[in-house]
């Protein structure tokens, strides 16, 4: 064999390298995306979990029910209807990108100004 042939077959066996590395790459990036969107989904189930356990307290339970038929039904439970909306406003809006988009939201298509006066009190 002459070094021409040596060189021709080394570079075949560096393609074939190169090749084999770009495979490896590619299932790694893609085991990783599925392990990130795996850790994203538990947390968004996490969240929503830490939310909806909060029914199984039978007096917040009403609270929530009498409050969403008529507000000007709470008569004695109006401040606390007030503090679980805060709550919910800071939990849901109190991530930096969540408040961007309210930003953005309340610029471009706003609430009405009592409503936005709310949400603003309650995620700063």
């Amino acid at each position: 064999m002459s070094l021409e042939q040596y060189s021709y077959f080394a570079e075949v066996i560096a393609s074939i390298a190169v090749v084999a590395s770009l495979i490896f790459v590619a299932l790694e990036v893609r085991k990783n995306t599925r392990e990130s969107e795996i850790t994203h989904w538990g947390s968004v189930v996490d969240r929503f979990n830490a939310v909806y356990r909060q029914t199984e307290n039978i007096q917040l339970a009403n609270l929530v029910a009498k409050g969403r038929e008529s507000y000007d039904g709470l008569v004695d439970e109006r401040d606390a209807y007030v503090a679980l909306f805060r709550k919910h406003m800071r939990y849901h809006l109190g991530f930096k990108g969540s408040k961007e988009w309210y930003d953005e939201f309340e610029r471009v298509r706003g609430f009405p100004p009592k409503l936005a006066k709310a949400i603003r009190e309650a995620i700063d």
